[in-house]
């Protein structure tokens, strides 16, 4: 599902807006704008004047904000602090800026960014005074504007360089130019290590040697505070200054770095644009860069969001969440796979059980078709095997097991020493086990049980003495 993000980087002497339509497969920017800041007799307003010319031109009402502030309007600090926990960093930050800042901590709005991690955490803050934040919230409610996301200006744009250009040196350094000041970024190994404004006019040869002045007195100081120096290769060149390309060439030409400037649209994959819109890299780029920040969820200081409550609330709790996280996962994913487990055991006992089924009812009926359940078509085969084997005119003889055994109790003298432990009956004749105390004992005991009417025949199964030598075991088959 795609959505409108209208970007608005509110600059000294004008604003810029982009318009950028978000999809799965591309980006698209559907317009783009620079808007004077001029005051007008019926409304002494000028950033409500640009904001109502800016909606008029590019028709962003349905689209999500996210508003870059005045890079010269914010206050940059450099700390470091013994850990790394945002909870505890967020905690103990104004007291450690206090003693650095201009003006009382308690007026202002204050937001950090990891720019190093080791044996301590290294913070880029950056502040910005709440009245004048508050005073831009008041005129973005008259424009009718609800901004997402509130940021420092320019610093999206080295969030954006630092993760979309693939050819990033180790260390480098990003001029983000203005009419009067200039932004500049050391990057470090991909991270936003400083940010400093200067006062800066590149509009003549005087200021560019100025300006240059000040920056390798600033590259110097900070080379100065790092384990290995700092000393980069490569210079990024951006901002409305630049947009003259006289101005450009001067600033090139006296950097003794080798520089270029920085166009973002060509580096960002997947990024289209409309055609009737106008691009001028070194005016948009920094708008674009705060849509992209919002589009792809990066990670920026902020001074006002409305984005996610959720996201701001995992991003402070994300260090205590993740481990037990993780833990949980794979504690679900053990006891799925537990079940999955046991549900393939038993399946594959259950189709043996089935199969079992099959060979012994086609063993049993080989001429019978199976329909239905096993079990019961068995017991049916039986039934009709049993019935169609008797013959209805003939009468069954029924002994019962009481006649049986009252016969072999009375047929015994009681003189005899005979003991029977077993007795096996089945469906036409009796098997009897039991011992005595000889071998003339046990045809006695044959010769009486033959003399019954009730045992047709009597045979000796088998006869022999025992490990004793004391008792002889015997086995009868009986016929009924």
């Amino acid at each position: 599902m795609s959505r409108q993000i209208i970007a608005i980087d509110i600059r000294a002497t004008s604003i810029v807006g982009v318009l950028l339509t978000t999809g799965l497969k591309t980006n698209v920017i559907e317009g783009c704008a620079e808007i004077p800041l001029v005051t007008s007799e019926a409304n002494q307003d000028p950033l409500l004047n640009a904001l109502t010319e800016l909606r008029r031109q590019l028709a962003f009402d349905h689209a999500g904000a996210v508003i870059g502030l005045p890079a010269d309007h914010a206050l940059f600090r450099t700390i470091s602090v013994p850990f790394n926990e945002d909870k505890k960093i967020r905690q103990i930050l104004p007291f450690e800026l206090e003693p650095t800042l201009p003006v009382p901590v308690d007026d202002l709005v204050i937001d950090y960014q990891k720019a190093w991690e080791g044996e301590s955490t290294g913070l880029l803050t950056i502040a910005i005074e709440r009245r004048e934040l508050e005073n831009i919230m008041a005129t973005m409610t008259e424009a009718r504007i609800a901004p997402q996301l509130v940021v420092p200006g320019d610093f999206a744009s080295a969030l954006c360089l630092t993760h979309h250009d693939q050819g990033l040196p180790e260390h480098a350094l990003l001029l983000n130019v203005g009419l009067t000041k200039t932004t500049l970024f050391t990057l470090v190994n991909g991270k936003i290590a400083l940010a400093r404004c200067l006062a800066s006019d590149v509009g003549t040869e005087a200021g560019v040697e100025m300006l240059t002045l000040k920056i390798r007195q600033t590259l110097t100081a900070f080379a100065d505070r790092q384990p290995n120096g700092f000393a980069p290769t490569t210079v990024y060149l951006n901002g409305p200054a630049l947009d003259d390309e006289a101005a450009a060439a001067r600033l090139i030409q006296a950097m003794e770095i080798p520089s270029q400037t920085v166009d973002l649209r060509t580096m960002v994959h997947k990024l289209d644009m409309a055609e009737t819109t106008q691009w001028r890299p070194c005016v948009m780029n920094g708008a674009l860069a705060l849509a992209l920040v919002e589009a792809e969820g990066r990670n920026c200081p902020n001074f006002h969001r409305t984005r996610s409550v959720f996201k701001n609330y995992w991003t402070t709790y994300r260090p205590y969440v993740r481990g037990p996280a993780i833990v949980l996962g794979i504690v679900l994913l053990l006891g799925m796979g537990g079940v999955l487990l046991e549900n393939h055991l038993l399946q594959k006992r259950l189709d043996h059980i089935h199969h079992r089924m099959e060979e012994i009812f086609a063993a049993t009926f080989p001429g019978s078709r199976r329909v239905g359940d096993a079990l019961n078509q068995m017991k049916s085969e039986i039934r009709g095997a049993q019935g169609g084997n008797i013959d209805a005119g003939q009468a069954i003889p029924q002994v019962r097991t009481v006649d049986i055994l009252q016969q072999l109790s009375t047929s015994i003298p009681k003189e005899l020493d005979v003991l029977f432990n077993r007795l096996v009956l089945g469906s036409d004749d009796l098997t009897v086990a039991g011992e005595t105390t000889g071998f003339n004992v046990v045809d006695e005991v044959k010769n009486h049980l033959e003399q019954k009417g009730l045992f047709k025949q009597v045979t000796i199964a088998s006869a022999n003495m025992d490990r004793s030598g004391n008792k002889v075991r015997f086995s009868l088959k009986l016929e009924l």
